[in-house]
């Protein structure tokens, strides 16, 4: 196949015609930085695009330029249909089209570890006022304005989390006994005072007035954070909180 078929050409041509860069692209289809993609647009690239990261793409040009991208069009490069043909095979259940991409990750970054009884314990700086990307939202958390996502940093929670996995979590709901939970913990600010910027991503053993008992896996350890330090904790969400 020459250059100019291979996938990656067919997409900077769709883009071209819809007018956007590589990195408007990148933000209507709700993705961090033109970086995301970049290799989806390398002119070499000739994969078939995965159907959810051309139903993103699809969401961000259809009904763009001139003649206007048909969705179908973007959907071809997935392999799956033609672009003149129809729509592509659907799963059973709620489609991704009547998914709403409106479901905030906020910003994360691995913090200064947070020292308890001699022990270096992972801790993560989150930054609520950065959406760094809009993921779908499953139909059942539709209109839950509670909810939210985060990127795991570093590896204190493998095998459960991996570096970079994405979790979701809910504040409306406290978490139980087993429940792996975001805790945040109070941080002294110069400026604000205590701010809750800092936290924890960890399995919740035990809960008692004056401490909370957390578990990590990597390495393997519990510990406890007096209660005074917990400005509140949420609880991540499970799969079988997303699909009902």
């Amino acid at each position: 196949m020459t250059t100019q078929d291979t996938t990656g050409a067919q997409l900077n041509r769709l883009r071209d015609r819809a007018g956007l860069s590589l990195r408007a692209l990148a933000a209507k289809a709700g993705y961090a930085a033109a970086s995301s993609i970049q290799r989806y647009a390398d002119p070499a690239f000739d994969g078939a695009l995965g159907v959810e990261v051309a139903a993103r793409f699809a969401d961000a040009m259809e009904g763009e330029g001139d003649p206007p991208i048909t969705r179908a069009e973007v959907l071809a490069l997935t392999g799956l249909i033609a672009a003149s043909n129809g729509q592509p095979f659907q799963m059973e259940g709620a489609s991704a089209g009547r998914m709403h991409r409106d479901l905030p990750v906020y910003g994360t970054a691995l913090g200064a570890a947070e020292i308890v009884n001699g022990e270096a314990i992972e801790q993560t700086t989150l930054n609520r006022a950065e959406v760094v990307e809009y993921k779908r939202r499953p139909p059942i958390l539709d209109g839950r304005a509670d909810v939210y996502g985060l990127y795991v940093q570093g590896s204190s929670m493998q095998p459960r989390f991996r570096d970079g996995a994405t979790v979701f979590v809910e504040s409306r709901k406290r978490p139980a006994i087993g429940d792996d939970a975001v805790i945040y913990l109070r941080t002294p600010d110069e400026v604000e005072g205590e701010r809750p910027s800092s936290v924890l991503i960890k399995t919740i053993v035990r809960k008692t007035a004056s401490y909370v008992e957390l578990e990590q896996y990597n390495p393997a350890c519990t510990f406890r954070i007096p209660m005074e330090r917990v400005d509140r904790m949420d609880r991540v969400l499970t799969l079988d909180d997303m699909i009902g």
